[in-house]
């Protein structure tokens, strides 16, 4: 554990000064976080001796690259933060970097973490499901796989060969429920019924567990023996079950590729480098099968080392919490930080870790494979940017913007009938949305259709927690509206501050009269920009591609603003309707949601069907029949 006990040192921007103040800084490990005049923080690094590493910078003997020579001139403060192992701080080092961004580290191109297949073992009867975290000590975690779309593939499959349970109810083989479609498929053994015993339902388990462990001959072994049991039998439909099922799986296990014949866990590493850009390409091996592959993009890195940008890529897979460690880490050249890596892979996962630069064989061929993959790969990576970065010159120069807008926030105003309004922000970096970054509020001050004063609120909450937090402001704010949208917008940021920091345009829709051709006479809808203080629109052509960007960006927080409105929506017609029965708290609507999916659905279920609902007694089911129905 960390002491988090901080040291700071004020160097006002002059090196000179800075040195006198060095000779107090602690010969311990721990991260250090350099800052400017504004306390934004410029960078953020670690060392086994920060007295050392920090004082390095300021010599003048050192030979520093560009970047670094005109961060440290920018240097006003340092903080510090000292922990009780240097692994201690390679872990909290990550965690800094990914929350606060810092400028003169070398940007990685991928905020993602990994999703994992959950096997629930500690559950009666298990279920599969989909997930991002590995917190649970009771069950176990199939993964990482590079993509959203590679787990659900597995999950999909796991789900059309195996009737392993969908439901997310707690079973505990006293209560009997009614199956679902998933039984009536024969995709599901329905142990909600009763009749499955916990053995029989265990077997599918242990051949879950074998497919994801990728042990295809031992499955395929324990199917085909199955198979004969059930044709001895005379089981002879679900003999032909087993059948199917057999090559199903041997069609899956062909389209895999076999890396190693050994059957081991590793991940691959190599990286390339092109210009200012360089891509690291990693090969999720596990049970010697290529379960999939990731790549990691940074551009501007000319002035990084090849071992910075390799530990970044190491730090953002390994360090955070919940990852899965495999036993052996191939690396393409010796990893300045590899045993300190080493060292905290093994305690963090129990067990021994190998990080290795292998020189010859056929590990040395997985990581020539991976030095191919990330050739490939980097060279789409920067025709995309390239084409991405050319767009945003166009919006640029079509709109007459100070900045290059490579980060955008939308805003969009959303009621029903003058109700329930709400406010959504979304957010754009490179041309592309950024999910995470997502904001939606309630609008909490205005009662009635005040878009007006909406928009004032959402904006006033918004920058007012990025200035007290010290959030990057964006390049560009884009709000859904006209004249009158901007004006109140253009107020709320000169009062924050920030008007002269960032780019402010609408974007509205009007109507014109053609005057020309067949249709003369007739109204037609077009989309127009406005700016402040600027007296006349911005009309662009239909085809135009900065139309089609900020349309794209404007649509998207329609989007999410609906979306917000009606999941209140429906929270609030499921309030109206049963909160108001005595009896009924959160966790029994919870429950009735979860098992009947919907009120109408509530609304249509028999007494019986109410009372299968853990918690729900037969006078509490009769109140809330006659109360539905009434």
């Amino acid at each position: 554990m960390n002491k988090e006990t901080r040291h700071a040192v004020k160097g006002g921007g002059d090196i000179s000064s800075a040195r006198d103040k060095l000779s107090n800084l602690p010969n311990l490990p721990g991260v250090y976080l350099f800052k400017d005049d504004q306390q934004s923080i410029l960078y953020i690094g670690k060392s086994k001796s920060i007295r050392n590493r920090v004082r390095s910078y300021f010599n003048n003997s050192a030979k520093h690259n560009l970047r670094i020579q005109l961060m440290v001139s920018r240097i006003h403060d340092f903080s510090l933060i000292v922990t009780d192992t240097e692994a201690e701080a390679l872990i909290l080092e990550e965690q800094l970097i990914k929350r606060h961004h810092p400028r003169y580290n070398v940007a990685l191109k991928d905020g993602k973490s990994y999703p994992y297949c959950k096997l629930t073992v500690g559950e009666m009867y298990p279920r599969l499901m989909l997930v991002r975290e590995k917190i649970d000590a009771k069950s176990e975690y199939y993964g990482p796989y590079p993509s959203v779309k590679d787990a659900r593939q597995v999950l999909k499959a796991v789900m059309t060969y195996f009737p392993l349970r969908s439901s997310k109810m707690q079973l505990d083989g006293k209560k009997t429920y009614r199956p679902c479609l998933n039984f009536q498929m024969k995709r599901c053994l329905a142990p909600c019924r009763g009749v499955v015993s916990v053995e029989e339902y265990g077997k599918v388990v242990r051949q879950v567990r074998l497919f994801l462990k990728g042990r295809d001959k031992e499955l395929l072994r324990e199917l085909e023996q199955r198979m004969e049991q059930s044709s001895k039998k005379l089981e002879y439909e679900k003999s032909a079950q087993y059948r199917d099922q057999i090559r199903a799986m041997s069609r899956i296990f062909e389209r895999q590729m076999v890396l190693d014949v050994k059957g081991k866990d590793q991940d691959v590493f190599n990286l390339f480098r092109e210009a200012d850009s360089t891509g690291v390409q990693v090969l999720f091996i596990r049970n010697g099968r290529l379960l999939g592959t990731d790549f990691f993009f940074f551009e501007d890195s000319s002035e990084a080392s090849a071992d910075n940008l390799l530990g970044q890529a190491l730090h953002r897979i390994y360090m955070p919490e919940g990852s899965i460690v495999p036993r052996e880490i191939l690396l393409p050249f010796e990893y300045t930080d590899r045993k300190l890596l080493e060292d905290a892979l093994n305690k963090k996962s129990e067990r021994r870790v190998y990080v290795v630069c292998p020189q010859k064989g056929r590990k040395k061929e997985l990581v020539t494979m991976a030095y191919n993959n990330a050739k490939v790969n980097l060279s789409e990576e920067r025709r995309r940017y390239a084409k991405n970065t050319n767009i945003l010159k166009h919006v640029k120069y079509e709109l007459k913007l100070n900045r290059l807008p490579k980060v955008v926030e939308a805003f969009d105003i959303s009621h029903l009938s003058g109700t329930m309004t709400v406010a959504s922000m979304v957010c754009w970096k490179n041309n592309s949305a950024s999910n995470k970054d997502y904001r939606k509020y309630k609008i909490k001050s205005i009662s009635g259709p005040d878009d007006f004063a909406s928009m004032k609120e959402v904006l006033t909450r918004r920058y007012k927690r990025a200035l007290a937090e010290g959030e990057k402001l964006p390049d560009l704010i884009l709000i859904d509206g006209g004249k009158g949208q901007i004006n109140i917008a253009e107020k709320v940021l000169a009062e924050l501050g920030i008007l002269r920091k960032v780019d402010l345009i609408g974007l509205a829709k009007g109507r014109s009269a053609r005057k020309m051709g067949r249709s003369r006479g007739q109204n037609v809808d077009y989309e127009y920009v406005v700016k402040p203080k600027q007296k006349n629109e911005i009309r662009m052509r239909r085809n135009s591609d900065v139309l089609y960007f900020l349309q794209n960006i404007r649509d998207e927080s329609h989007r999410f603003a609906i979306e917000f409105q009606r999941k209140l929506k429906r929270k609030d017609t499921l309030h109206s309707r049963i909160d108001d029965l005595q009896g009924i708290g959160p966790k029994r609507r919870r429950l009735l949601l979860k098992h009947f999916g919907s009120l109408t659905g509530l609304r249509q279920a028999s007494l019986d069907e109410i009372m299968q609902v853990p918690g729900i007694p037969q006078n509490l089911a009769q109140e809330i029949q006659d109360f539905l129905q009434s």
